[in-house]
């Protein structure tokens, strides 16, 4: 075998190598965007990973059809097109969610964790019941009265400030007192009063000094009584 020393026939050989080298590195990055734009194409525009399934938790108030409907996520969608924060933001619409989480299992499942609103009292319409949570948000109506809430009113002109008043007298009695309330009204933020168990009356007065408020009405309640005054806490009364 003979080798060229020649210096036309290196030059040659060395422009013939590089040529090769480039065409090696022009196929390579041709296969590399081929491949590229055949994934791309396979997770934005493909139904091979589109959505199969949508799995709902959380919900009780809720089925999880309603969730799904309200959710909007056509099937086969492409997983990756789903838009998380457009879902859960659609879901947060439905009275009964409180909140809502919203994520793409691989390959071809939406997940929905849902935490719905707890009810904390009672509000009347007409001749149904509305359950409202501890924010004031009516959430659920049902036509009969449900066990073990308080009722909570407010005049309508007196607005969502003495209804939250009322919520939050509630909120700061101990358990075994907030048993016993069966209304709060609340005539404005700054007058709330309580109609408890055996015919017993508390003046609140406004949401200030709460827990102190709480604490003497637990032991003024020790005493028989119809009418508790714990308005002004350092001073309280009772009537009979």
């Amino acid at each position: 075998m003979s080798v060229s020393t020649s210096l036309p026939h290196r030059a040659a050989e060395r422009g013939r190598a590089r040529r090769r080298s480039r065409l090696r590195v022009v196929l390579v990055l041709a296969l590399v965007a081929g491949l590229v734009a055949a994934a791309g194409w396979l997770v934005l525009g493909s139904s091979a990973l589109g959505v199969e399934h949508v799995q709902v938790t959380g919900v009780d108030r809720l089925t999880p059809g309603e969730v799904r409907d309200g959710a909007g996520i056509e099937p086969g969608t492409p997983l990756a097109r789903v838009d998380t924060a457009e879902v859960a933001r659609r879901l947060s619409s439905l009275a009964p969610v409180r909140e809502v989480e919203v994520m793409r299992r691989w390959p071809r499942t939406v997940e929905i964790t849902v935490r719905e609103r707890t009810p904390a009292a009672v509000q009347a319409r007409g001749t149904s019941w509305v359950l409202v949570d501890r924010s004031g948000v009516a959430f659920a109506t049902q036509e009969r009265r449900p066990a073990g809430l308080p009722l909570v009113s407010a005049p309508v002109d007196a607005g969502a400030p003495a209804l939250r008043a009322a919520l939050d007298v509630l909120d700061a009695l101990p358990i075994d007192v907030r048993d016993a309330v069966r209304q709060v009204r609340a005539a404005s933020r700054e007058h709330v009063t309580m109609r408890l168990t055996k015919d017993r009356t508390v003046v609140w007065g406004s949401p200030e000094r709460s827990d102190r408020k709480a604490a003497v009405l637990a032991v003024l309640l020790s005493r028989k009584a119809s009418v508790y005054d714990v308005s002004a806490p350092d001073t309280p009364t009772t009537r009979k």
